[in-house]
This record gives structure tokens, C-alpha cells and sequence, in this order.
């Protein structure tokens, strides 16, 4: 056993908790819009929770950071963003079968690239609440694997913070909130966040910026919210490299990449408003909106992209009592409409794209209680898609595609006793394909059909005064995977080989076993263990492995308060082997396992939070991405940042 591997084990001795809340306290909402079903207790589903005060003690400089390893999260990054996989998802696929949000505002995109993740300081966030499998029927399109849902501060906490980090790669950073109230009913919010950085690699060099503002009004059971949002990011991409290349200095780049970059700036809008009626409804209601505009250069080619994204949503929901307990009715509507406008010219080819797409669906959920202690949840969503296609290579005169899926949802939570707790649950799932996966197909293929999926799981939770353990089993089915197959016959005029296709099916089995306990007053173990077997189970590919899925994944964790002030935090986190992202044949053999090790020391004094984090502390080297073509992507070295907050 290395001295990587030991070191973690050790550090599973001294570490936080990141996945469980306070039992029966914390508020969560990632399964859905209900008010009733709002707490982890009474979910049937595998939810965990980051609070607050896990990601102070975690140190952690970003929310990318603070998700790696969590509730079975794997990670794949060419050096331009992490995205995550849950439930056995490629690298190339999870950012689409992942469905991330901020205050259930959809973080996705409607087109192929990932959720911008950086758009949200960590400094802003209240909680991230994390549900570990399907949940077609309350979100739809692409909540397939998992959904992340990220809760900002409320503005009703008066007050604010400033704060500077420091750290390796020339990494500088500053941060700014402040929150009030207007009057008796209004509260606004202001957060301002900026960082420039050298990254790891050469050629990487990032440098962004986010504002926000906030107001809020609340005055009984009648809310309303208002969120601006602007982002900015500019990051110089690196090669990627071969396997000799990788192992001899992973932080090179290659001079013919010296000019490769992407710049996205974003804008965003978010209004809600909710309001009781009566003693039984509460109606809510919410529109949102973003503009992002993205110019890249990629091998040598430059493109232009704008993607518009419009969400109007609106929902009911009836509270009642039976003499069996408390139960409720939701029901909704969903509205998207997508525009996608993108331009690319190189010496060889010309790609001009214009599509729309739009989505709707209506869905509904019941709470029933059969007993004082046991619920059943059903539910269901139906949902259209047309996609209006404009491409000079495939779709010169326009193509109009329409597609439509649908979800049903049965589960049953159950009370053992009080400290004991049972579910099933048996969700579908669907996605659509990205507005520009449509324009990219083999000559013969006009439209591609809906991605659908069949998620079976059952759980076990023990939550006493001092511990807490839970075990999972899931069986996730998926027909019709919209992937890309580099070896499939490109489209006319295509710029490079492979097309977007639907794959054989495909079948995920799994498992995990989590808990903490808190062994003194001081000092709290945690940790996770992910099972997935994932594999193809028709066509060419019957049998082998879905490639950049490791079988088994693990979080070790602890933390301890050294004195009062002084906290310690240590982490590990293991990532078993995978064959190379893509390799769908696995011909090309498995990566080896790794772990990582991350260390946090924070010193805690009245008004002033400073913490000290070295992430990858042994310097593992590791890849973040390899793909198919033996295309090697480092994950980042070891990093010392060191940050100082100021509360007031």
C-alpha cells in the first residue's frame, strides 16, 4: 500500500461530514417543489445534504472542488471545467444526465457545453442538497442520474463579508457581500466575486468575475424574489497530451495551442413569486432567463456562439390531513424555449447553425399517507419537444423535429421506528437532445430519439443522537443513450469524424454504504462507499463496460477541533480504474486507481474566519480526462491557497 493510500486512510480519522445533515431539521427541496415533503426523513430517495457549515470547514475554494467524491460524484475535466457523472455516466455524457441547479433555477444548457459551475461564489452559497438517482417526474429533461442543487443566503440574514485568497499558480482572489433591509417586508442582496489565476497547466491562465443582486419580499405566505446575475470568464485552453508527453511533464501545452481560449459571459434573470390561497393551496410561479455569448478559438478555429434560455414554470400545491396524517397534491406546468446561434470557419469547413428548441410539459405528485408511519408517493410528467434545425451543412432548408417522453414515478417511505427508516422507489427518466447534437448526425439519421431510462432503488437509513449509517441498491436501465460514436459515419459536410447517435441499451448496478459518527465532542469520522457496475447489454458492445466509469469510488473524512479556534480537516478520496472516456469497445485498457488527499487547517477568532488548504497534498499525479484517442488530460498538482474573511 503507497503512502498516498495510507495517508488517506489516516485522514478518514480526522475529518467533516459533507453528507448528512441534522436529522429531521434541515430543510431540503431537491426532490421537488413540495412544502410538505421538505425535510430528508421524509423523502423517499437518496438525498444528502452540504451545509453550511461543512463547506466553512472544508475550506474549500469553489463549489467544483467541494463536490468531488461526494454521494459517488465523478469528475471529468479537460482542463476547461469539471462536470460530474452520478450513476455511471461517461465523461462526455454527465454534464447532460446531471441536472444542476441554483435555487432550482436549471444551471444546464441547451446546448452540448457543461453547467458553468464558477458562476456561483462558494462564499454565497447556504447549502447544497445532492439526490443520488432519477427524478424525471418533478424536473424532466436530464435529471437522469442526479440533480445538485445549490441554495444562495437569504437576504434576510442582515449583514455581509469580505474576504481575500492567496495561493500557488499565482492564484488571486477577492470577494464581497452585503445584505439589509429595506423595510419591514424588503430585503436586498449585493455579492461581487473575482479571481485570476495561472492554473496548473501552462497555457491555462483564467481569469472571472461574477456580480449579483437580490431583492426579496415576504409578508406571511405571499414571496417574491428577484435575481440578477452577471459572469464573465476568460480561460486559455492547454493541448491535451500524449501518454509520454503526460507522464514526462503533465503541465505542458503544446505551441500549436498557443492561441486556444474560450470566453463566456452570461446574464441571467430570475423572478418568483408565491402565495397561499386559502388554508390548503400555495400557488408559485417563476421565470428565467439567461444570455450567454461564448467566442473560442479550438485547434486554430475560432467560433461564436449565443445561447438564450427562457424557463416559465407555475404550480399548485394542496396541503390536507386524513386520519392517517398529512399528506399533499402537487401539480405544474413547464415551459423552456432555447436559441442557439453558432458560427465556426477554419481553412477546411464551415459550420453556421441556427436552432430553436422548445420544450413543454405539465406533471403532478401525491403525498398520501397510508399510515402514521408510511407514504406513498405517485407521480407523473408528460412532456413535447420541437426542435427547429438550421444548419448550412445538414439543414439548409430548415428541418423541423418534434420528440415527445413521458415519467412516472411509485415510491413508498416507511418508519421503522424513530431511528430506523425504508424506501423504494421506482422513477423513469428521459433527455432530449441538445439543440446542437440534433445538426450532428449520420447522413440518413433526421432526428434523434429521446434518451430513456428505468430507475429501480431501494434504501435503509439509521439516524440516532451520535451516529448516523445508510445503505443503498439501485438498478438504472437506459434505451436509446444519446452519445457521440467517433466511429459512426460523420455528417455531410461534418468538420471531423463521429457522429451523435442513440446507443444500445445499457444497465447500471449499484450500491453504497455512507455514515458518520461522532466518536468525542471534538472529533467527527465520515464516510462513503460507491458501488457501480455499468455495461452495455445489446449491439456490438453486449458485455463490456461503460467507459470513464470506475466500479468502485470512496470518501474517507473527519474533522477536529484541535482547541476551540483551531479546526483540522483532512479528506481522502478514492477513484478506482476505468477504461478511457469513449472507449466503448475497451480495447485500449484501464486506467489505474488513485487517491487524493486534501488538508485544511482554520483558525477561528471573533469576526475573522482564516483557513489554510492544500488540495492534492502528496502531488498525485492523475489524469482528469483521457479519452479514446489517447488524448491525456492532468488533473491539477498540489495546490496552497490561503484565505482570510472579515464577518460583519
Amino acid at each position: 500500500m503507497n503512502k498516498q493510500i495510507v495517508a488517506s486512510l489516516v485522514a478518514a480519522s480526522f475529518f467533516p461530514v459533507s453528507t448528512w445533515a441534522e436529522p429531521n431539521t434541515e430543510t431540503v427541496v431537491v426532490i421537488g417543489r413540495s412544502h410538505h415533503a421538505d425535510t430528508l426523513t421524509q423523502i423517499p430517495a437518496n438525498v444528502a445534504v452540504i451545509t453550511q457549515e461543512d463547506i466553512r470547514k472544508s475550506g474549500a475554494q469553489d463549489i467544483a472542488t467541494l463536490l468531488r467524491g461526494k454521494s459517488g460524484i465523478q469528475v471529468s475535466d479537460t482542463n476547461s471545467g469539471a462536470s460530474f457523472a452520478m450513476r455511471g455516466f461517461s465523461g462526455g455524457q454527465s454534464a447532460h444526465n446531471t441536472l444542476v441547479l441554483i435555487d432550482g433555477r436549471r444551471l444546464n444548457k441547451a446546448d452540448l457545453s457543461g453547467p458553468q459551475l464558477g458562476s456561483v461564489a462558494l462564499s454565497q452559497v447556504e447549502r447544497i442538497e445532492i439526490l443520488s438517482g432519477s427524478a424525471g417526474v418533478l424536473y424532466g429533461d436530464q435529471a437522469v442520474g442526479g440533480v445538485i442543487n445549490i441554495i444562495l443566503k437569504s437576504t434576510a440574514r442582515e449583514g455581509g463579508h469580505v474576504g481575500v485568497r492567496v495561493g500557488d499558480f499565482e492564484t488571486r482572489g477577492a470577494y464581497a457581500s452585503k445584505s439589509g433591509k429595506l423595510s419591514d417586508y424588503w430585503h436586498y442582496q449585493i455579492s461581487a466575486d473575482y479571481e485570476k489565476t495561472d492554473n496548473y497547466r501552462e497555457h491555462n491562465a483564467q481569469d472571472s468575475g461574477m456580480l449579483s443582486s437580490r431583492v426579496e419580499y415576504q409578508r406571511g405566505s405571499e414571496r417574491f424574489h428577484a435575481v440578477l446575475s452577471y459572469f464573465d470568464d476568460d480561460r486559455q485552453w492547454p493541448s491535451s497530451l500524449t501518454e509520454n508527453e503526460y507522464r514526462a511533464n503533465p503541465r505542458q501545452s503544446k505551441s500549436t495551442h498557443a492561441e486556444d481560449y474560450g470566453h463566456e459571459i452570461s446574464r441571467s434573470l430570475d423572478v418568483g413569486y408565491q402565495k397561499g390561497v386559502g388554508e390548503t393551496w400555495q400557488l408559485s410561479t417563476s421565470l428565467q432567463y439567461s444570455d450567454t455569448s461564448t467566442s473560442a478559438k479550438s485547434w486554430g478555429t475560432p467560433s461564436q456562439a449565443e445561447l438564450d434560455q427562457l424557463t416559465i414554470s407555475a404550480s399548485g400545491e394542496k396541503s390536507f390531513s386524513t386520519n392517517r396524517g398529512e399528506g399533499a397534491w402537487i401539480v405544474g406546468v413547464d415551459y423552456a424555449n432555447n436559441a442557439f446561434d453558432y458560427y465556426s470557419q477554419s481553412a477546411f469547413s464551415t459550420t453556421d447553425r441556427d436552432n430553436r428548441q422548445q420544450r413543454m410539459s405539465v406533471f403532478s405528485q401525491l403525498h398520501y399517507p397510508l399510515s402514521s408511519q408510511t407514504t406513498l408517493v405517485l407521480g407523473g410528467r408528460k412532456s413535447r419537444v420541437t426542435d427547429d434545425l438550421t444548419d448550412a451543412a445538414t439543414y439548409p432548408n430548415g428541418e423541423q423535429l418534434k420528440a415527445h417522453a413521458n415519467a412516472l414515478e411509485l415510491g413508498v417511505n416507511h418508519f421503522i421506528d424513530d431511528i430506523n427508516r425504508i424506501y423504494i422507489r421506482g422513477e423513469q427518466n428521459f433527455r432530449f437532445a441538445k439543440v446542437d447534437e440534433q445538426a450532428y448526425t449520420s447522413p440518413g439519421v433526421f432526428g434523434l430519439d429521446p434518451q430513456r431510462g428505468k430507475s429501480l432503488e431501494l434504501g435503509w437509513r439509521q439516524e440516532a443522537e451520535s451516529y448516523q449509517i445508510g445503505a443503498d441498491l439501485y438498478r438504472l436501465e437506459i434505451d436509446d443513450e444519446i452519445i457521440f460514436d467517433s466511429s459512426a459515419t460523420k455528417p455531410v459536410g461534418g468538420s471531423f469524424n463521429g457522429a451523435n447517435v442513440n446507443a444500445e441499451r445499457s444497465v447500471r448496478y449499484g450500491g453504497s454504504i455512507s455514515g458518520q459518527l461522532q466518536v468525542t465532542s471534538a472529533w467527527l469520522v465520515a464516510g462513503e462507499y460507491h458501488y457501480i457496475d455499468a455495461e452495455f447489454t445489446e449491439g456490438n458492445n453486449q458485455g463490456n463496460a461503460l467507459p470513464w466509469v470506475a466500479m468502485h469510488t470512496a470518501t474517507l473524512q473527519s474533522t477536529v477541533h484541535i482547541t476551540q479556534d483551531i479546526l483540522m480537516y483532512l479528506e481522502g478520496i478514492y477513484t478506482g480504474s476505468r477504461y478511457k472516456d469513449g472507449d466503448t469497445a475497451n480495447s485500449k485498457g484501464k486506467l489505474s486507481p488513485y487517491w487524493l488527499s486534501n488538508l485544511a487547517l482554520q483558525y477561528e477568532l471573533d469576526q475573522w474566519l482564516t483557513t489554510f488548504r492544500i488540495d492534492n497534498l502528496f502531488d498525485k499525479q492523475y489524469p482528469a480526462n483521457v479519452n479514446q484517442w489517447d488524448s491525456y488530460y492532468p488533473g491539477d498538482g498540489r495546490q496552497l491557497v490561503l484565505e482570510a474573511r472579515y464577518r460583519f
